[in-house]
């Protein structure tokens, strides 16, 4: 699956929806931008006729006396007369703008050309039948208008860029839990490729080995011995890939309850027994933590096992300081190597050459972080290794 042509892909479909309703309000903003710039040249228009012509209709020389204003009109069509009020240098067709407010029986507004775009307003005059006319000129409307088509188209554009730089975020992060599983898959592949090439190869040689010729019975049973180690060495190894990789895809998450820690120490002390090995618990009070049992009764007793191999003497404690619980596994072995010790929690880093799979501290740092918790390794001064799991105490203590 190629995650990336899906992001693409994603973000392409993402940025064309967006386009498209971005596409709509702008044309939505223009038409109603450029309606609204309109309006306001017809009501300019009309303010002129209205407030300058209509309310007074002063006589030509008082309107010039006054500075009223240019390019509006008196037009009679019947008498076939028209007079300015004040200076005028456009010549509209008053006569039929007259009578199609005449023949509209009230105010009307005309479109004309004369060196450009002019808005015509007519209203007519009951007192003697004529009709009082202006003209607008729209060059500086429609200037208003390209103006705020081109600001719109802008924003628009940067509104698409700036939705595809999100739809290409989101698509990244909508897609992080597939690229982890992708992750995890691969990485489960390797791993069990890794941890099954060694017991295979030990098989198919103990196999060959024992069919090269005729042998005796005690080298074919050494030889199924062989096979027998590693098809277990491998069923344990492909066990503990499968635990790890629930683990990691959250499958096996804990079901907590209020636990004794200190019980479960003297549990998992009493049931770990490894020949001249003594695994002891050392309880001073009682100590509740909100945990999976079965889970971390299984980190507990997997660490002790592995300290119990390699040591005389295994020492399970707990203590509380504060709001934080430490359960310790101490023993007095050979400790871990300097060169493992930073990476004893990552997978197949093994200590010694015991036939681990290398998976079980992996395993136990996962149930620990799945609780909440955090784990820490280190070698004592003393002689011996410490391995100590961190979790909060219980709430109910």
């Amino acid at each position: 699956m190629n995650l990336q042509k899906i992001r693409v892909q994603l973000t392409l479909l993402y940025a064309a929806l967006a386009a498209l309703a971005v596409g709509l309000l702008a044309w939505m903003a223009i038409s109603t931008g450029n309606d609204q710039i309109i309006d306001s040249a017809e009501r300019e228009a009309e303010n002129v006729v209205r407030e300058l012509a209509l309310d007074s209709l002063w006589p030509p020389e008082e309107v010039e006396e006054n500075g009223r204003p240019f390019n509006t009109w008196r037009v009679n069509p019947g008498a076939n007369w028209r007079n300015p009020f004040g200076n005028t240098w456009i010549e509209p067709p008053l006569f039929t703008i007259a009578e199609q407010a005449l023949d509209n029986d009230g105010p009307t507004y005309v479109d004309f050309e004369s060196n450009g775009a002019w808005l015509a307003y007519a209203e007519p005059v009951d007192v003697d039948g004529s009709v009082v006319v202006t003209a607008i000129d729209l060059g500086g409307y429609e200037d208003d208008q390209r103006s705020f088509r081109f600001r719109v188209v802008l924003a628009a554009l940067a509104a698409i860029i700036g939705t595809t730089a999100v739809a290409w975020w989101i698509s990244g992060r909508a897609l992080q839990p597939t690229r982890a599983a992708m992750a995890r898959q691969r990485d489960f592949i390797a791993d069990a490729a890794h941890e099954l090439r060694t017991p295979l190869a030990v098989i198919r040689a103990s196999a060959s080995h024992a069919l090269s010729k005729d042998r005796p019975a005690g080298d074919y049973q050494q030889s199924l011995a062989e096979i027998l180690a590693a098809t277990e060495r491998a069923g344990s190894g492909v066990g503990e890939l499968l635990e790890l990789a629930r683990l990691d895809a959250g499958q096996a998450q804990p079901r907590k309850a209020p636990l004794r820690v200190d019980l479960l120490i003297e549990e998992v002390a009493s049931s770990v027994r490894v020949d001249d090995t003594v695994v002891q618990a050392n309880t001073a009070e009682s100590i509740v933590v909100d945990a999976d049992y079965a889970l971390l009764r299984q980190v507990l007793e997997n660490l002790t096992h592995n300290a119990a191999s390699r040591a005389d003497t295994v020492e399970l404690s707990v203590v509380r300081a504060g709001e934080l619980v430490t359960i310790q596994i101490a023993d007095d072995g050979p400790g871990f190597d300097e060169d493992i010790l930073p990476h004893v929690f990552e997978r197949f880093r093994r200590g010694d050459n015991r036939g681990s799979t290398g998976l079980g501290m992996a395993i136990a740092k996962s149930i620990v972080e799945a609780h909440g918790g955090s784990v820490s390794a280190a070698n004592r001064s003393d002689g011996g290794a410490i391995v100590k799991l961190h979790l909060d105490v219980s709430k109910d203590q």
